[in-house]
């Protein structure tokens, strides 16, 4: 028997030789075999078998990818391709998403979305309603917005300082008005106290409206409008 294999593996093999047949065997070492590539390293066996039987090593393997693995035409790739999706599909099983908007009260989300509004001001209408149906249905309610602006108002003024009939003259919401000239939506303020919905900052008091009716100046001169101030 030729055996090249490290000492420790050769007791190994000895046993294995004896279980295949159970005859005498004659064992040899590399030294006593003339012309064989001597190994004398543990490691470079590999490339003694690939300088000298290559060929014979690739023809193998393409025996035995061709027997293990035989080409499938077009269609059985594709129908493959197609069954190990729906597998996939089936083996995965997502997990839902926790639905807090569904489940949250009502009041609670209310609640949030009103301290966004007075935080970011008026701007926060417009992402609000962007963002889902349930947002655009709590922030489009006229009782929201008037609760917003009231929230707004009594930060930027200290009612207690003035009369009842000076806090109802001017503690009033605003109201969303269609201009006749562009067509947009805009706020639409009684005169008073002005600002851009965030809490804490005003922009001023106004004791008329110069372009009543009308989101901008251009509209309002556009539409035919006069100057409000004809002693300037």
């Amino acid at each position: 028997m030729f055996c090249m294999f490290v000492s420790f593996n050769i007791v190994l093999y000895r046993k294995l030789a004896q279980h295949v047949c159970s005859d005498t065997w004659d064992e040899y070492s590399a030294d006593e075999i003339p012309g064989i590539p001597k190994q004398h390293c543990s490691n470079n066996c590999g490339v003694f078998v690939l300088m000298s039987d290559m060929q014979v090593l690739r023809h193998w393997w393409c025996i035995v990818l061709l027997t293990n693995y035989p080409l499938k035409s077009d269609a059985e790739r594709k129908s493959l391709r197609k069954r190990m999706r729906t597998q996939r599909a089936e083996a995965i099983d997502p997990v839902p998403a926790d639905d807090y908007l569904t489940t949250m009260p009502p009041e609670i989300l209310r609640q949030i979305l009103l301290k966004v509004i007075t935080e970011d001001g008026d701007v926060a209408f417009l992402r609000l309603s962007l963002t889902c149906r349930i947002f655009k249905e709590i922030v489009s309610n006229a009782k929201f917005r008037e609760q917003a602006h009231y929230i707004w108002l009594d930060s930027v003024i200290n009612w207690s300082r003035f009369s009842e009939d000076y806090k109802k003259e001017f503690r009033v919401p605003y109201s969303l008005t269609e201009c006749p000239e562009c067509g947009d939506i805009f706020k639409d303020c009684p005169p008073g106290y002005v600002g851009d919905g965030r809490k804490g900052v005003l922009r001023g008091f106004y004791s008329t409206i110069d372009f009543p009716g009308y989101c901008s100046a251009e509209c309002h001169f556009n539409a035919g409008g006069e100057f409000p101030y004809e002693n300037i």
